[in-house]
């Protein structure tokens, strides 16, 4: 008897994680865990009457097109980080160029940018903060 309730119960505790994992498989939680997904936006913040912005971003493994953004446009992206995992920014205008990385494993979970007409900023602690020149 007492086997049979053993059983009965490893059953039942066996279906509620199944019903657990595929709860949070339909939600894209499990996709991502433990470390959770990663956002990345990059802004215009370039002045008034110039040209837009050519922006183009990348990983190793993933290529994410290029993008004209006119003023106070922006381009987000997210993904699920592991531990090498590296992303950097192409930015084109007004006949200027710069790379910069936007991502290294555990820098950030929200992470923006703004492109100005003196270099690429990065938000920290709510404030943008100059990290390169043109």
């Amino acid at each position: 008897m007492h086997y049979t309730s053993m059983v009965k119960q490893l059953l039942q505790s066996f279906i509620l994680l199944n019903i657990l994992i595929q709860s949070l498989a339909s939600e894209k939680i499990w996709n991502c865990w433990p470390v959770g997904k990663v956002q990345i936006t990059v802004f215009n913040r370039l002045p008034e009457n110039t040209p837009p912005m050519l922006l183009h971003c990348q990983s190793r493994d993933d290529r994410l097109g290029y993008h004209t953004l006119a003023k106070d446009e922006r381009f987000d992206f997210t993904f699920c980080p592991v531990w090498r995992t590296v992303f950097f920014c192409h930015v084109w205008w007004n006949g200027k160029d710069i790379a910069f990385d936007v991502y290294r494993w555990k820098r950030c979970e929200l992470c923006m940018y703004e492109v100005r007409s003196d270099g690429i900023y990065e938000e920290k602690d709510r404030n943008y903060v100059k990290m390169r020149d043109w």
